[in-house]
């Protein structure tokens, strides 16, 4: 009877081999994943030392990003800010050039004050609208109440309870008043009760609390944050002769000159008055220039976090694939050799099921 050496002496050797084989097996399955994948392991269990760090890491790129993508948002705002502040100093700079026009030496006449009239309520008209520009998320000027119009009827400014009670106050100018006027003009323009003021209750409070209802955007950790523009009635401090907010400065004072319809450089107080307005309308309009100078300032400042959001990235994504990317040539080298490991297993294997003992022997 022949017997065949498997049963006894080449059984533990069968199973060392299959045992090997099926070892080389999975780390065949492994190499074959990073070959296809590029990385070292399917599951984080495969890690191995580094699977701290990637833990660490690997939620860092969605929150950089995150960062990034704010920090677009807050740049798309205000540059749109930015272009209506230019929009309102142009007019209020053609303004204030009529204005100008009527100090001059020829002296003004009724159809000057009747265009400048009608080119002061064209301008609040047009500032209302500027006011209520929106990005598609909501208004820009609204600050936090994004949702409400800054200026409650921009096409009714010029004929609204604000602009008529300027109207009566000018309607009494005379000789020796033409700066009571402007303060009168002014404690009128600072009302911000609900019948009197042009703007969204959120808006219609000092110009210190405007610039606190900003609309603030989170560009970084631990809440840093920037202004995503001015609002519609931010500013300083209000003075006799000024609300505090160019804005609603340079709004007051269009009320002013279309109210001066039919006058002419012989009634009473119009030089002086027209003298304070020129003077008013240029100092708001330089503060809106620095509002607009200011947005500049902050976007240089975002444009480098960008940038510095964008190395930061690379960084985080270059240790990442370190500690994840699997090493092709290694691979490619190790996939070789253990084929060829593989090949001479199952020889074995099949060359020990056609030992006998007297083979064996």
């Amino acid at each position: 009877m022949s017997m065949t050496v498997g049963q006894y002496g080449l059984s533990g050797a069968n199973n060392i081999l299959n045992q090997a084989v099926s070892s080389m097996e999975a780390e065949q399955a492994k190499l074959a994943w990073q070959s296809s994948n590029g990385t070292i392991s399917q599951d984080l269990s495969g890690i191995g030392s580094n699977l701290q760090s990637t833990l660490s890491l690997s939620p860092k790129v969605d929150e950089i990003s995150g960062y990034q993508n704010n920090i677009s948002s807050a740049l798309s705002r205000l540059q749109m800010s930015s272009d209506s502040l230019t929009q309102m100093t142009t007019i209020a700079q053609n303004l204030s050039s009529q204005v100008l026009s009527m100090l001059s030496t020829t002296g003004s006449t009724k159809t000057q004050t009747l265009a400048a009239s009608q080119s002061a309520q064209n301008g609040l008209a047009s500032f209302g609208t500027i006011l209520n520009t929106t990005d598609g998320n909501g208004y820009i000027f609204a600050g936090q109440d994004s949702n409400t119009p800054p200026v409650t009827s921009p096409s009714s400014i010029a004929n609204g309870a604000l602009a008529t009670k300027i109207q009566s106050i000018v309607s009494n100018l005379n000789s020796g008043n033409a700066t009571d006027i402007l303060k009168q003009a002014t404690e009128a323009a600072s009302d911000n009760s609900s019948h009197m003021s042009i703007f969204s209750s959120s808006m219609s409070v000092s110009p210190t609390i405007a610039n606190g209802k900003s609309n603030q955007i989170i560009i970084g950790s631990n809440g840093q944050s920037v202004a995503a523009g001015p609002t519609a009635t931010s500013g300083s401090l209000p003075t006799v002769l000024s609300t505090g907010s160019p804005i609603r400065d340079v709004m007051r004072d269009m009320m002013i000159l279309s109210s001066v319809k039919g006058m002419t450089n012989a009634t009473p107080g119009f030089s002086d008055l027209m003298q304070q307005l020129h003077q008013s309308l240029e100092s708001a309009t330089n503060k809106i220039i620095d509002m607009n100078s200011s947005i500049g300032v902050t976007q240089q400042s975002l444009n480098r976090q960008k940038g510095a959001y964008t190395s930061l990235t690379l960084m985080v994504k270059s240790q990442l694939s370190n500690n994840l990317d699997a090493d092709m040539a290694s691979v490619a080298t190790q996939s070789s050799d253990l084929n060829v490991r593989l090949k001479a297993s199952f020889m074995l294997i099949a060359d020990s099921k056609d030992l006998s003992l007297a083979n064996y022997i």
